[in-house]
């Protein structure tokens, strides 16, 4: 996608990011909206919920090329929203392959601390509950 490849300030990639971010909470809201109104189990919402998941998909696409190409965002250098957008995204694409092959970005921004040890350990938990299909307990 030619949109990762344009960014050049840090302000373009927080702006980018966040954008993402943005979209996201965008199409949940509708979902919930649309629920509200039509029902659970109503074509409206169903065809809503198709739209996220091509939505996720498509953020789950920009993430991956952004975090190939600049690493994981900075909380000091993008701002909170941003460093926390990838792991968003990557939870909400709610397949294994994508947690696999993102471990490592999330990884290291754990330990740099742009990635908060609560927002971590969800991801930890379902990465495991995905690879295992079972929930880990703590002895």
């Amino acid at each position: 996608m030619r949109e990762v490849e344009g960014l050049v300030t840090n302000d373009e990639r927080r702006f980018f990011l966040e954008e993402i971010q943005q979209v996201n909470w965008k199409i949940r809201k509708q979902i919930n909206d649309i629920e509200m109104v039509y029902g659970y189990d109503s074509k409206e919402r169903k065809e809503a919920f198709q739209l996220m998941l091509q939505t996720n998909k498509i953020n789950l696409q920009k993430i991956e090329l952004y975090l190939k190409k600049y690493g994981h965002p900075s909380a000091a250098v993008h701002g909170d929203l941003a460093a926390k957008t990838p792991y968003i995204i990557i939870h909400h694409s709610g397949n294994l392959a994508s947690k696999e092959r993102n471990f490592e970005h999330l990884y290291k921004a754990y330990k740099h601390g742009d990635l908060g040890p609560s927002n971590f350990s969800v991801f930890l938990g379902k990465y495991y509950t995905s690879k295992f299909d079972k929930q880990y307990n703590l002895p």
